[in-house]
């Protein structure tokens, strides 16, 4: 049997099976034009695909496809087909379906673990915020920490209200030493923070300022300035029996 015989034979067991080239062609996965070049006889002088493509057309038909590759290969006409003992249904060809697993990707942990151990931190350390509690002050009261005032001195006692003076002594920008006699008595002897003050009442009231400068002096209510614009270390005296301003 040579070329044409054995195209004539594909086509007669194609249309016995009653299918057509696109029945064919899609269950085969064949151009239609390759199977009807087939059927045709194919080229003189088939190559390897050409042979590849008659042994799956001549399988998909139930016939032997060795025979066929071999008729489509030989110059001869000594191959034979036997396409009349073949009654086997056409082959089911179509890809075939691997399943392949999905590929996990392993994630690391330790960016994960990081974010959580930060979120934690800050978390503890919004609720805390040991730099946000309030000092409490000598006396049970809160405010920001800061140097006590020097509480004022009390009025001296025997002091008449018709001859005596009430100064007041202010720290204004620097750290001021003073020491106040009243009436011949130490009311006080220490430092004044910038902002604090100390007060004292008498008839007579000797002050030495260790800062003058930075000492601010108020008589009765009435703000007389600085003890002085340019000295520091001074003694003034206020009240009978004399005042040196």
């Amino acid at each position: 049997m040579d070329r044409q015989q054995v195209g004539t034979a594909l086509r007669e067991k194609r249309t016995s099976l009653e299918l057509s080239l696109e029945d064919v062609a899609r269950a085969t996965l064949l151009r239609k034009s390759v199977l009807e070049s087939l059927e045709a006889g194919g080229p003189p002088e088939p190559n390897g695909f050409f042979k590849s493509y008659a042994r799956r057309y001549a399988e998909y038909l139930g016939l032997n496809g060795d025979d066929v590759v071999a008729a489509f290969g030989s110059s001869s006409a000594t191959v034979a087909v036997d396409v009349d003992t073949v009654t086997a249904q056409p082959a089911k060809l179509g890809h075939s379906t691997t399943t392949v697993p999905a590929y996990r990707k392993k994630r690391s942990l330790v960016p994960t673990v990081l974010i959580v151990v930060v979120a934690l931190v800050a978390a503890v350390v919004l609720l805390w915020r040991p730099w946000a509690a309030t000092p409490v002050v000598p006396g049970g009261q809160t405010g920001p920490s800061s140097t006590p005032s020097v509480p004022a001195t009390p009025s001296m006692p025997g002091a008449t209200p018709q001859g005596a003076i009430t100064l007041r002594f202010a720290s204004t920008t620097q750290r001021a030493w003073l020491e106040i006699t009243v009436d011949g008595s130490v009311v006080f002897s220490g430092v004044l923070s910038p902002g604090d003050s100390t007060q004292a009442t008498g008839n007579h009231v000797v002050v030495n300022f260790g800062n003058a400068m930075y000492t601010q002096v108020t008589a009765n209510g009435v703000d007389q300035g600085v003890a002085s614009p340019d000295k520091t270390v001074m003694t003034l005296e206020y009240g009978s029996p004399a005042h040196t301003p």
